[in-house]
């Protein structure tokens, strides 16, 4: 059972739901829209609807990582899996890694399933662009340093593996660590970001069948043929039973003032179809989808 003491996380994730619904009732009272309610359970369908109550409820972390481990440790824990991994690759200042962890606390203590953190990140700067897809124009090397000691010092559970991503992630590949459950890119180059989908190479079973990422460079001077973009083309053409695929639509399942931000149009997935779970049920989808679809009374 969770712990619930004044100090413990689920006390004071608990509290800061009580003060929503107090603020809600009063939004309420004040002709303010109506609360959020927390879905009775989760399915495939249920994360938006988690995550809305979550931003209401006052929990405070990127939504670009808020969304996707909400949803990735709920199906883990259909899955029966109790740990999953939570990587970023780019962690530059630390902003990022720190938001990481405020996601991962709040997608624990409602799901139940640890989330181990690892940051990945040259410890210097931008290397040496490598091929012309870089956009060497656009970003030049030792851009987006990092305080290593300061970064360390603010980190509760994080843990940093620092160096080319050409060298770390194979051999962090072949650590002993859990299920890879999401993924934050943000590397920049095309070269960087090819390097670092090794990670999807090997044991199906050492990702999720399907991981939620994140790819930060999307919009703007990364077109189709730069940076994360053509490492993304270059990825799919290559591989048959694997595939990194956009989420379409998800602006439509989030609160009307969030439909208009950027980072749901970066939310993309891993498919592991050669994962020997692929096919397992994460959940039986809510009521009102067989409601819906059942003939209407006259």
């Amino acid at each position: 059972m969770a712990d619930l003491g004044r100090d413990s996380g689920a006390g004071r994730l608990l509290r800061r739901a009580i003060r929503g619904a107090r603020a809600a009732r009063a939004a309420v009272r004040d002709g303010g829209p109506a609360p959020i309610a927390k879905p009775e359970r989760w399915d495939p369908t249920q994360t938006s609807a988690l995550y809305a109550w979550c931003v209401q409820e006052g929990v405070r972390a990127r939504p670009q990582y808020l969304w996707p481990l909400l949803h990735t440790a709920h199906a883990a824990r259909a899955l029966g899996v109790p740990r999953i991994a939570a990587l970023e690759f780019g962690v530059a200042g630390g902003n990022g890694l720190l938001a990481l962890e405020r996601a991962a606390a709040a997608a624990r203590e409602l799901s139940g399933t640890e989330v181990e953190i690892f940051g990945f990140d040259t410890g210097s700067g931008m290397p040496a662009a490598t091929d012309p897809r870089d956009a060497p124009w656009l970003i030049e090397p030792s851009y987006f340093t990092m305080d290593e000691a300061a970064l360390r010092a603010r980190l509760t559970s994080a843990q940093l593996v620092l160096g080319p991503v050409a060298e770390t992630v194979p051999e962090w590949a072949e650590s002993d660590h859990p299920p890879v459950g999401f993924v934050a890119f943000d590397l920049d180059y095309y070269s960087s970001t090819r390097d670092a989908f090794q990670l999807l190479e090997g044991d199906a079973e050492r990702m999720l069948p399907r991981v939620p990422c994140y790819f930060d460079d999307l919009f703007g001077w990364w077109t189709d043929f730069t940076g994360e973009r053509a490492a993304i083309d270059e990825f799919n053409d290559g591989h048959d039973r694997r595939k990194i695929a956009k989420i379409h639509g998800l602006r439509y399942e989030l609160p009307p003032e969030e439909s208009q931000d950027a980072w749901h149009e970066k939310l993309y997935v891993i498919h592991v179809f050669d994962h020997p779970r692929y096919a397992q049920s994460e959940g039986r989808v809510s009521e009102r989808w067989f409601e819906a679809h059942r003939l209407a009374a006259e």
